[in-house]
């Protein structure tokens, strides 16, 4: 089923961050939202994760979905590793070593048990993509997430994600066409903003 959002309106106080959007997203597809920072974007992906309500507006397409998302920040436990950080969204079903080779193909192959706070930042990042692609998902939400990666880091994990979620819906914010494009399906430029 798509996503569609019908004339969604959020403010705060007196600023009005989405005015009257609507788009549909297609079931299975990607689609990439593209504007200036203070465009609402963020606010749009945290009203479809349920982490903020819209003042006027519905969504349809989300009932029963399981959600998994990378926000701005990495949101990690920095004294934890990153086995264990991405153990607290897996089942305890899930074999160790499948955890070990998701890390492989981030780039991150010996640096499986280092506390995540003395990685680098781009290290945390492919942390927190894997933690989010490990876990069974129908919609993909992304805000940003191949921020502070060098270009070979971002080429591997634009395609670790396309391959993780390979008939999933995903939801990308970028400011950045080219991981837009890279990524496929549909680019759409702004929300209305006051």
């Amino acid at each position: 089923m798509d996503i569609v959002m019908d004339h969604l309106s959020k403010r705060f106080g007196e600023k009005e961050v989405i005015k009257d959007f609507s788009i549909r997203m297609k079931e299975g597809c990607v689609t990439s939202i593209m504007a200036p920072s203070g465009w609402g974007k963020t606010t749009l992906l945290r009203i479809l994760a349920g982490l903020e309500r819209a003042d006027e507006g519905r969504i349809g397409g989300l009932e029963n979905k399981k959600i998994s998302m990378v926000f701005q920040e990495d949101r990690l436990c920095g004294n934890l590793s990153a086995i264990s950080n991405i153990r607290f969204v897996c089942s305890k079903k899930m074999p160790k070593s499948q955890i070990y080779e998701e890390l492989k193909k981030a780039g991150l192959e010996g640096e499986e048990l280092v506390p995540v706070r003395k990685l680098s930042g781009g290290m945390k990042r492919r942390v927190a993509l894997v933690r989010a692609l490990i876990v069974p998902f129908d919609v993909l939400i992304l805000d940003e997430p191949f921020d502070g990666l060098d270009d070979q880091n971002k080429n591997r994990m634009i395609h670790y994600v396309r391959e993780r979620s390979k008939g999933k819906t995903v939801i990308l914010v970028t400011h950045e066409k080219k991981e837009a494009e890279a990524m496929g399906g549909e680019i759409v430029n702004g929300l209305y903003c006051i």
